[in-house]
C-alpha cells in the first residue's frame, strides 16, 4: 500500500528565503510590535509574493472551474429534456409577437445546438406573431428597394410557414415616420411589403395597424384596393383587427359627423375589434368641444362584435351610443387614459349589456360602473386611476354595481389594481361572492389589505363568509412591512368552508437614491442657499430602544 506524504506542498515561488522570512517576522503577525524600516520592507516583499501567488492560483482556479463546468454540462439533465418541454420553456422566454430584438434572441437560441433549434421549430406558436416597423427604402421606390422587398417578402412567408396551423398575427407601426399626409403630401406610412403580405400571403388571424392620422388609414385601405363603397374588404377574413392612432405630434381629428363619410366605414367586419382613438389633448384644440364629436362606427361593424377594445378619453356619452349597438358583445376593454370623462349628467337609464361576460377597465375611475349593467358577468378586471378618498368608496361602488347587475353569484374572477390606502393598508370589504375563485389585488402603495371584521357563527366562532369558494388569492407588488399578511392569512384561515386556497405574494422593487444623486439635484437648483446632503443607514427604533433600557 503506498504511503501518504505528510510534508506540506509548496509552490515553486516559495523559496528558502521566503520560508525564513515567515519565521523571522512571525512575531509581527501575532503581536502589535512595530517593525523598523528594513523589517517593513521585508514584510512588504513577502506580502507582494503572496499576492502574486494568490493571483496565479485564482487564474488556475478559474480555468479549472470552467473545465469542470464543461464536464458537468455533459451530465446535465437539460440535455435529456424532451423537445416538447424545451419548446414550452422557450415559449415562456419569448413574447407572443416578436420584434427585431426578440427575433434576434430567438435566432441565438437556435444557434446553441441542433436540439434547441429543433425544439424551436417544433413549437408553431413561437412563429405565429411578428412586429414590423416602417422600411426607410419605401420613401424612394427604386428598383433596388423592389428587389429588397421581394426578398423580405419571401422571408416573411417562410417565417409564417413554420407556424403551421397556429393562428398568425402581425403588428405594424408607422408612428416613427410621423407622416404628415393630412397636409396634402404623399403618405409614407403605407408599407408595400405588408400590403403584399395581406393580399397574397398566408391567412392572418390578427392584424394591428398603428398610424398617425385618419389620412394614413385611408391611404392604407386604398393601397389594399378597398373603398367604403366598393367590393369586399380585404381585411374581412381576419378574426381580429386593431386600429391605433398614435403620434407624438398633435394631429387634429377631422373625421366629421357624417356617418357616410366616416373613416370607420373602412373597418372590416370581424368578431374582435380594437379602436385606439387619439388622445383628447392631441386631437382637439382649445376651441373644439370633444363631446360633440361622434364615433361613427357603422352598426354593421358593431352588431356581430364579440370583443371590443377601445381607448377613449373624450368628453360626453357617445361611447355608450357605440356600446348600445353591440348586442352580442361578450368581452369589453375600456382604456380611459387616466381621465374621468363622465362629469356631466348621467344617461337616463344604465346600459344593459346582457351578453357581456368579461369587462376590463384600464387607467380609469369607478364611475363608469354606475352606467352599466352586466347580468352575465364572470370576469371583472379594474386597473384604476383613483385617489385615497376614492379608494375608500371602492367597496360600496363595487357592491352596488354587482348588486344592480345581479352578478354577485356569478362572478368568478376579480382583479383590482392601484388602490391607495392609509397608512399603506388598503381597506377593501368585498360583498359575498359565492362563486369567486380567483382574486388579484395589485398596488404599489399597499403593504397589506384589510378585508373587514369576521362574523360570529351560531357556535360563537369567528368566521369569514364572503369568499367561500376562493381558490387563489394574489397580492402583488406589496411594500415590505414587518406585519405584512398577518390579517390576510387569518382571513383565509377563517373562511367558512375551509377549502384549499393558494396565496401568491410579490413585493415591489423599491428604488434607492444615492447621496450623489441628491447632491446632483441640489446643485442643479438656481437658489443661492448652500445645502449639504448626507445619506445615513436606517435606524431600527425597536432595537435602539431595547439597547437603552
Amino acid at each position: 500500500m503506498p504511503t501518504v506524504s505528510t510534508h506540506r506542498a509548496t509552490s515553486p515561488s516559495r523559496t528558502p528565503l521566503s520560508l525564513g522570512l515567515d519565521d523571522a517576522f512571525q512575531t509581527f503577525v501575532t503581536s502589535n510590535d512595530v517593525p523598523n524600516q528594513v523589517q517593513a520592507a521585508c514584510i512588504r516583499y513577502r506580502a507582494h509574493t503572496l499576492t502574486c501567488q494568490l493571483s496565479f492560483l485564482a487564474a488556475q482556479t478559474a480555468w479549472l472551474e470552467d473545465e469542470r463546468r464543461g464536464y458537468l454540462s455533459a451530465l446535465s439533465a437539460v440535455r435529456r429534456l424532451p423537445l416538447e418541454l424545451l419548446g414550452e420553456i422557450f415559449k415562456l422566454l419569448l413574447p407572443s409577437f416578436l420584434n427585431a430584438a426578440d427575433r434576434h434572441a430567438m435566432f441565438n437560441l437556435g444557434r446553441v445546438c441542433s436540439r434547441w433549434r429543433d425544439a424551436l421549430l417544433n413549437v408553431p406558436s413561437l412563429w405565429r406573431g411578428l412586429i414590423l416597423g416602417p422600411c426607410a427604402c419605401s420613401l424612394h421606390g427604386t428598383r433596388r428597394s423592389a428587389r429588397r422587398h421581394a426578398g423580405d417578402y419571401g422571408k416573411l412567408v417562410a417565417w409564417f410557414a413554420k407556424a403551421g396551423g397556429a393562428p398568425k398575427g402581425l403588428i405594424y407601426s408607422s408612428a416613427d415616420l410621423h407622416c404628415r399626409c393630412t397636409r396634402g403630401g404623399r403618405c409614407v406610412s403605407v408599407d408595400p411589403l405588408v400590403v403584399r403580405l395581406i393580399k397574397e400571403g398566408p391567412q392572418l388571424d390578427h392584424f394591428s395597424l398603428q398610424v398617425s392620422s385618419i389620412s394614413c388609414f385611408r391611404a392604407w385601405m386604398a393601397a389594399l384596393g378597398f373603398r367604403s363603397d366598393s367590393g369586399p374588404n380585404p381585411l374581412g377574413s381576419l378574426r381580429s383587427f386593431s386600429l391605433d392612432f398614435v403620434d407624438e405630434t398633435p394631429q387634429i381629428w377631422d373625421d366629421g359627423n357624417d356617418p357616410a363619410a366616416s373613416v370607420f366605414k373602412l373597418l372590416p367586419l370581424v368578431p374582435a375589434l380594437g379602436v385606439f382613438l387619439p388622445l383628447r389633448d392631441s386631437a382637439f384644440d382649445e376651441e373644439t368641444d370633444a363631446s360633440s364629436c361622434l364615433i361613427n362606427i357603422p352598426p354593421t361593424v358593431l352588431g356581430p362584435l364579440v370583443s371590443l377594445t377601445i381607448r377613449w378619453d373624450w368628453e360626453g356619452w357617445h361611447l355608450f351610443d357605440v356600446l348600445a349597438q353591440c348586442p352580442a358583445l361578450e368581452m369589453f376593454t375600456l382604456d380611459l387614459n387616466r381621465s374621468e370623462p363622465f362629469d356631466e349628467g348621467p344617461p337616463l337609464v344604465p346600459l344593459n349589456l346582457i351578453s357581456l361576460r368579461s369587462f376590463r377597465l384600464v387607467k380609469g375611475g369607478l364611475r363608469i360602473l354606475e352606467f352599466m349593467r352586466t347580468p352575465a358577468l364572470l370576469s371583472l378586471d379594474l386597473e384604476l386611476n383613483v385617489r385615497r378618498f376614492e379608494t375608500a368608496e371602492a367597496s360600496d361602488r363595487l357592491k352596488r354595481f354587482l348588486q344592480a347587475s345581479q352578478a354577485l353569484g356569478r362572478l368568478r374572477y376579480l382583479r383590482i389594481c392601484e388602490l391607495v390606502g392609509a397608512p399603506g393598508t388598503v381597506t377593501i370589504v368585498l360583498p359575498p361572492l359565492p362563486s369567486l375563485r380567483h382574486l388579484v389585488l395589485d398596488s404599489g402603495t399597499a403593504c397589506g389589505y384589510y378585508f373587514g371584521p369576521p362574523s360570529l357563527d351560531r357556535e360563537g366562532v369567528y368566521v369569514n363568509v364572503n369568499l367561500p369558494a376562493l381558490r387563489h388569492l394574489e397580492l402583488l407588488n406589496l411594500k415590505r412591512s414587518e406585519y405584512a399578511l398577518a390579517h390576510e392569512i387569518k382571513y383565509l384561515q377563517r373562511r367558512v368552508r375551509g377549502e384549499p386556497c393558494m396565496l401568491t405574494v410579490s413585493y415591489a422593487i423599491e428604488s434607492t437614491v444615492t447621496e450623489a444623486d441628491l447632491q446632483c439635484t441640489a446643485r442643479s437648483g438656481r437658489f443661492a442657499t448652500p445645502l449639504s446632503i448626507q445619506v445615513v443607514p436606517p435606524v431600527d427604533y425597536e432595537e435602539e430602544r431595547d439597547l437603552t433600557l
